[in-house]
């Protein structure tokens, strides 16, 4: 049962990495385009 739980914390963290651009944007009530240039800037920053 334990590795069951840990499945779906692993799986659920994957999601939220992949969705994290609308999750954000929800989240914080910011245009998606905006949460997405933040991304890229921090990308860019070495």
């Amino acid at each position: 049962m334990g590795w069951f739980i840990i499945l779906v914390l692993v799986v659920g963290a994957i999601a939220a990495y992949k969705y994290r651009v609308p999750l954000l944007a929800k989240l914080t009530g910011q245009p998606q385009q905006r949460i997405q240039r933040a991304i890229d800037r921090r990308k860019d920053k070495p």
